[in-house]
């Protein structure tokens, strides 16, 4: 049913709020400069290969993963009654949504630098960056205030997300996000998806 940026907005401050949450981590932490005190943290995210290499790479084994990867998610998609075609399409689709935040995501050794993982800003400033994402909007949908500020901790990423808000296409969103709901999901299904996700995530990936 998302058909606009203002749709996916909504889905993810409803996903969030029930534990859920895409594309971004949120959390509370001690604050770097002040550690008395514990703040708001929004992180980098939305990736389901480990880091940001596994969808840049162009050697062999990593394109074999990611065609791997692809057909995953394709099957899952299918279990759901997707047709195969379709769900062909839509894999392709996520992957490809993946990659983009992933060039826009640090890897793991510029994450270890303090001042990549702490970037204090207002609420404000905040909505400078996202400007299609509302964060007083976001707080509100959690059951929290944030009053002097939060950590942005990664202002490139939660940029380029902005952008993807309205430079992606809506069925684009809808690919990515019912195929993370799916993933998150298969635990708890019925045994085809349980040992589809087990024969990605634990074989192949592990």
């Amino acid at each position: 049913a998302l058909k606009s940026p203002k749709d996916i907005v909504g889905y993810l401050n409803e996903s969030f709020a029930s534990g859920q949450g895409d594309l971004f981590s949120f959390g509370r932490a001690a604050d770097f400069k002040h550690s008395e005190t514990q703040i708001a943290y929004a992180f980098q995210g939305g990736l389901s290969l480990p880091t940001k290499e596994y969808y840049t790479k162009t050697d062999a084994e990593s394109v074999k993963l990611r065609n791997e990867f692809t057909a995953h998610v394709a099957k899952m998609l299918e279990l759901t009654g997707v047709p195969a075609a379709s769900a062909q399409k839509q894999a392709r689709d996520v992957l490809a949504f993946e990659t983009r935040l992933a060039k826009a995501s640090l890897a793991p050794v510029d994450l270890r630098k303090p001042e990549n993982q702490y970037h204090f800003v207002s609420v404000a400033d905040a909505d400078k960056v996202t400007p299609h994402f509302e964060w007083n909007a976001f707080f509100k949908s959690q059951g929290i205030a944030v009053d002097k500020g939060f950590s942005l901790s990664q202002p490139k990423f939660f940029a380029e997300f902005d952008k993807m808000l309205t430079g992606v296409p809506a069925a684009q969103w809808r690919d990515y996000l019912s195929a993370h709901t799916i993933a998150s999901a298969a635990p708890y299904l019925s045994k085809p998806f349980q040992d589809e996700s087990f024969a990605f995530n634990g074989k192949t990936l592990g």
